[in-house]
């Protein structure tokens, strides 16, 4: 767990590197930098808002740069589909905090989240990847299921059949 840094729009240099800050849209990107120096680099880990939109969390595959109004939540071993899981009980403090009683590195500390278990009391990180890998394949069956019953009825339209 690791707090992003200070970087004002002002110093804010043209790059290509994603800057995640405490907004709720675009997956908490707040634009690109090209900043190198004085800034702290991450990536294959979670983002939670501090402030802003308190709660709001995301996952980073890429390589980004954090403002200081996000924590960096990361273990090593994970594989995107466990972050993914859980992403959504880590929005739930949102519930919790808001712009008035932001998430302090105290606070965040302190928090607990219910997650699946192995017979011996262990944290079942391959349960929560295989599980949410089942929901991706199920996501993608119906999307291309739809997509092609589309392209069907369109390709009908235009041939006049």
């Amino acid at each position: 767990m690791q707090r992003g840094k200070r970087l004002k729009k002002a110093d804010h240099s043209e790059g290509r590197t994603p800057y995640i800050s405490a907004t709720a849209l675009n997956n908490g990107v707040d634009g690109f930098v090209g900043n190198e120096s004085g800034v702290r680099k991450f990536s294959n880990c979670l983002t939670v808002a501090n402030s802003g939109s308190v709660g709001s969390a995301f996952f980073h595959q890429y390589e980004f740069v954090a403002s200081d109004h996000v924590t960096q939540l990361k273990r090593e071993g994970l594989d995107k589909y466990a972050y993914l899981f859980m992403l959504p009980l880590i929005n739930r403090l949102s519930e919790k905090y808001s712009f008035n009683r932001e998430i302090n590195d105290n606070r965040i500390k302190r928090e607990k989240l219910i997650l699946p278990a192995t017979q011996t009391g262990e944290i079942d990180f391959a349960f929560m990847s295989s599980f949410m890998k089942e929901i991706e394949q199920d996501i993608l069956k119906t999307t291309l299921k739809t997509f092609k019953d589309r392209m069907s009825v369109n390709k009908c339209k235009i041939w006049g059949g």
